[in-house]
């Protein structure tokens, strides 16, 4: 970047803070969960209502990037990158001031939108500044800043919340956004002129359709899917924990069978449709297929190591201190991420792709049955050494994906094949997350049955009834808790292991060597 204008310079480097912010906020969430539920004054049982806050972001960040790329197409670079930041900067605002759970739902479904509208845009908006011989290179640079942003999250969420002032400090999270929003956008627009003329037709070219059915199915899907854990029980009565029975749970089915019509719908319009949202033909190749499932089945496993270790650290330590300490338990799992990204390249060059994803995916599944034994005591620092095996399976598996599903597309769609490699690991991101909370529950209800509540006796004293209530946590709910978190460490091993099925399919020796 040294050799380009300064003007360009400063823009691609705006942009590319602007893709970090909104990777940071897709994973942000995970440490600060558990102080933000409880001063929402959220059940910690309802699981299946809460993990909407990180479900509805996943979903409107998947939906924007086709969308947006579009939009940038048809109404220039500079516009789509400023309401993508406006989206993004407005939801921010929404989370930051939100006082029910509804509300912070609605506000990270905006900011998700404003913040995967931001990766599609920022692509076209480097490619459109940089000479075509490195445009490649730095599409690869943005697809790193993004996967960097999730792999920290957790730990700048962690830094903010113990940095910041105030009772809930985990709202900074949030309005720290908007002053950084607002110094990138003032840099793209004194340092882009990217003028188009829209054409008549241009929200023919947007193909709305695909979007509301794509978007229907997936919204659909995952809230059939989480909850579903009760499916089959009764429609009366409290559920463990003292939570309380899921609106839309008597729905499940419904739901489910309602996202697969859609989704059906979807293909067929995808695959008439003059301007397609997402180009269905590149699964027509059956390597680019495997990559596709390899890197869902990777987000799926993923999000359990996301989500599952702030849980088990708020079950162990002071809620002060949830933040912090689930930051540096995350701190060797993401930098094990981050290291064998780094070195997976080598390893596919050397070793192959398949062979380097198969090993990634053995590394993962041996790193959560770590984590399944480590967690036998209920220590955190019994967790460690899974959680290290685990994130260098992750990031040995990404390069091969990767590079093995753009090598298999033609050269003139390897940018938007580039394109769906994220959006796949996300969309086995929401999904994973929903599945795994399905199950949760549906165990949790299975041990423990609707607990009856401890109410204080008449004439019980108030120690004697606090005593009664700190006996039946300590003896009867934490092990209980840790003992579905166990298991859910489990089912994202087993899902990893499914991982190396697609991954077969693999070249086994140098993935550019296919053209």
């Amino acid at each position: 970047m040294t050799t380009l204008p300064r003007m360009a310079r400063h823009s691609v480097l705006a942009a590319l803070l602007a893709v970090l912010l909104g990777a940071l906020d897709l994973t942000i969430i995970t440490t600060i969960l558990p102080m933000m539920i409880t001063d929402l004054r959220v059940n910690a049982a309802d699981i299946d209502r809460y993990v909407w806050v990180v479900n509805s972001y996943l979903l409107t960040y998947i939906l924007a990037i086709p969308v947006f790329g579009r939009v940038s197409d048809l109404v220039g670079r500079t516009p789509a990158f400023i309401g993508s930041l406006a989206l993004f900067a407005a939801g921010s605002l929404w989370c930051a001031t939100a006082t029910d759970l509804p509300a912070m739902i609605a506000g990270r479904a905006l900011q998700g939108a404003g913040g995967g509208a931001l990766l599609p845009v920022t692509m076209a908006l480097i490619g459109d500044v940089l000479p075509v011989g490195r445009r490649s290179a730095a599409l690869g640079i943005v697809g790193a800043v993004d996967t960097l942003g999730w792999v920290i999250g957790p730990i700048w969420g962690a830094l903010l919340v113990g940095l910041a002032p105030g009772d809930q400090p985990w709202r900074w999270a949030f309005w720290i956004n908007i002053p950084l929003a607002v110094a990138v956008g003032a840099v793209i627009l004194l340092t882009t002129r990217n003028h188009v003329e829209r054409p008549r037709d241009w929200l023919r070219r947007l193909d709305i359709p695909g979007a509301v059915l794509i978007a229907a199915a997936l919204t659909a899907f995952n809230l059939g899917l989480s909850a579903g854990g009760e499916l089959g029980g009764t429609s009366t009565g409290g559920r463990a924990l003292g939570g309380s029975r899921n609106p839309v749970a008597e729905h499940a089915g419904v739901l489910l069978i309602l996202a697969l019509v859609l989704g059906v719908l979807f293909i067929l319009r995808q695959r008439q449709a003059t301007y397609p949202l997402l180009p269905v033909t590149l699964f027509r190749d059956p390597l680019f297929a495997a990559a596709i499932a390899a890197n869902f089945l990777v987000g799926a496993a993923l999000i359990s190591a996301m989500v599952d270790v702030p849980v088990v650290t708020a079950l162990l330590v002071d809620m002060n201190d949830v933040s912090r300490v689930a930051a540096l338990m995350l701190a060797p799992f993401t930098a094990c991420i981050a290291a064998l990204s780094l070195a997976g390249g080598y390893f596919t060059t050397r070793y192959g792709g398949r062979t380097t994803t198969v090993a990634g995916f053995l590394l993962v599944t041996l790193g959560y049955g770590l984590l399944w034994v480590g967690l036998r005591s209920g220590s955190l620092q019994g967790m460690l050494p899974g959680l290290v095996v685990a994130g260098a399976g992750f990031g040995l598996s990404f390069a091969p994906i990767g590079s093995t599903a753009i090598d298999a597309a033609p050269e003139v769609d390897r940018g938007i094949a580039s394109g769906m490699t994220l959006v796949f690991r996300l969309l086995g991101m929401t999904t994973g997350i929903s599945l795994l909370t399905a199950i949760a529950i549906r165990r949790l209800q299975g041990l423990v049955g609707d607990l009856t509540m401890i109410v204080q006796a008449p004439g019980e004293s108030t120690s004697d009834f606090l005593a009664r209530q700190t006996t039946m946590l300590y003896e009867t709910v934490l092990p209980i808790s840790l003992q579905v978190a166990r298991e859910s460490f489990l089912v994202a091993g087993a899902i990893a292991l499914l991982g190396i099925i697609p991954a077969m399919r693999f070249a086994n020796g140098k993935t550019s060597d296919r053209s």
